[in-house]
């Protein structure tokens, strides 16, 4: 079905909506400084993974 790239993804778009609804809801610019640098650590994270991952082999 999916594999572990677009897993990832899924994850990484649930839990960004997730949390940027609480940054909402908090309203706190303390804590929309800490979403905004986790999450730019957390998705340059997964996209270094992705990028250094073996490339599909040819069928």
């Amino acid at each position: 079905m999916f594999d572990w790239t677009e897993r990832l993804t899924v994850a990484l778009l649930i839990g960004f909506l997730l949390t940027l609804s609480l940054a909402i809801y908090a309203d706190s610019g303390l804590l929309w400084l800490v979403w905004g640098a986790l999450t730019v650590l957390i998705t340059g994270t997964a996209l270094v993974l992705v990028n250094r991952s073996e490339p599909p082999s040819d069928p």
